[in-house]
């Protein structure tokens, strides 16, 4: 059997399943792509940096300023070699992967979530994006335990404010 007569699977439930003959270059590309690209559904992500810490190849990383208030989590195509971890280690399971290559995409990286970072409010340290912070807390509400000041600031001046309490 030729190369051209063996049969590839469809990789979507109910895609026919077509020779490389029938293929158009586009979607051979899209198959046998050595990078890949991410889809992010911004409605469910925290931002919480799951994907960023397990990703090998640092197709994705959080960039921050230490004065600003921004946070982004960008994504370099170049770097992506479409292997999952991101999407397996996200707890929102909010990132999809999909093998291709997109040559406008190579040069320049893409914004796949943007918010406003908490800070303490004792020291101005960093907390993390205030969807992260906003989701924790809906979700301590609506166990019936109320926490506020717990969200406003860092371990470390949590950790000092619980000592002062204990010396009085």
């Amino acid at each position: 059997m030729s190369r051209d007569q063996e049969f590839i699977k469809g990789e979507k439930p109910g895609e026919s399943i077509k020779t490389e003959a029938e293929m158009s270059r586009r979607e051979l590309l899209r198959r046998f792509s050595p990078l890949g690209k991410l889809r992010l559904d911004s409605s469910r992500c925290t931002g919480c940096g799951l994907c960023v810490e397990e990703c090998s190849t640092d197709g994705l990383a959080i960039l921050s300023s230490q004065e600003g208030d921004a946070f982004e989590i960008i994504f370099k195509h170049g770097q992506c070699i479409a292997c999952g971890q991101c999407a397996e280690i996200c707890p929102e399971k909010c990132l999809e992967v999909e093998r291709c290559l997109v040559l406008d995409d190579l040069k320049t990286p893409e914004v796949l979530f943007e918010d406003r970072l908490i800070r303490c409010s004792k020291c101005g340290a960093p907390l993390g994006p205030k969807s992260m912070i906003d989701k924790l807390q809906a979700k301590i509400a609506s166990s019936g335990e109320l926490f506020p000041s717990q969200f406003e600031l860092c371990s470390e001046c949590k950790a000092n404010l619980n000592f002062q309490k204990l010396r009085i």
